[in-house]
């Protein structure tokens, strides 16, 4: 009977020594698999909408600096194709930055375009401010700085729209070229705000004094499109469908083969 007490004894001993061991060895796997920084995708704020007020100067800033889920148009697709939006590119120049800047028409379109270029794996970065003028992009020090700070493979300018009542919009040929000078002969396109009425020549004014940059005039890849209650800038919807086409633009006119990754076809006559 005592020998076999002293056996039941023993036997509970070794089971609790098998059932430390298995917790120490337990607790070593936790150790060995969960030390270390733990690492999270950065989330992304710059998503929000730009401020359709032309009475606010302030600079508005914004990045989009990495790949990630786009948010899904409000338009329908039925509107995106008639407004010459076809599929999603998928050869654009992953990794190349694109700076865009301008008016709040730059912060109507970059921020939905700027979306689409980080899902594509681009970098973007939108730079606009409210009620800004081309004089004040073509002589200031703000567009140089961003020049040189983001060392853009594109640039996109989006300006005139509070020119459209210029009486005399030649005036605007000199500030067109030197704003284009700044940009130090990178490739670049600029995009016209969609007309919501006639303007008094600016644009054409534009296009004659924009090379070597390419011209894009928005009224030739979307019509009729919806507008928020000021009547003048592009509703939240008509934003996307705008975005799509000239996403669909700029991959029609990228040179496939070009030495650098935003090389840009020759306007066609």
């Amino acid at each position: 009977m005592q020998k076999s007490r002293r056996r039941c004894r023993l036997e509970q001993r070794l089971l609790s020594l098998s059932r430390l061991a298995c917790a120490l060895l337990l607790a070593s796997g936790c150790a060995k698999w969960g030390s270390g920084p733990l690492t999270e995708t950065p989330t992304n704020h710059s998503d929000a909408a730009p401020a359709d007020d032309d009475t606010d100067d302030s600079l508005a800033h914004q990045t989009t600096p990495g790949p990630g889920p786009t948010k899904p148009g409000e338009a329908s697709p039925s509107h995106a194709a008639e407004n010459g939006a076809g599929a999603p590119p998928s050869d654009l120049p992953r990794g190349s930055l694109v700076l865009h800047v301008g008016d709040s028409f730059a912060g109507a379109l970059g921020v939905p375009l700027g979306r689409r270029l980080k899902a594509m794996g681009l970098r973007s970065v939108l730079e606009f401010r409210t009620s800004s003028y081309v004089p004040e992009w073509a002589s200031g020090t703000e567009l140089p700085g961003y020049v040189a700070r983001y060392n853009p493979d594109l640039v996109i300018v989006t300006l005139g729209a509070n020119e459209f009542d210029l009486q005399n919009p030649e005036q605007r040929a000199g500030s067109v070229k030197r704003l284009v000078r700044e940009l130090g002969g990178r490739p670049c396109v600029w995009v016209t705000p969609p007309r919501w009425k006639q303007d008094s020549g600016i644009l054409a004014v534009i296009h004659e004094n924009v090379k070597p940059c390419r011209f894009l005039d928005s009224d030739t890849v979307v019509h009729d499109l919806e507008r928020k209650r000021d009547g003048i800038h592009p509703s939240d919807a008509a934003r996307e469908v705008w975005a799509d086409a000239v996403l669909a633009w700029l991959a029609r006119e990228r040179r496939g083969q070009g030495e650098r990754p935003w090389e840009l076809k020759e306007e066609r006559p």
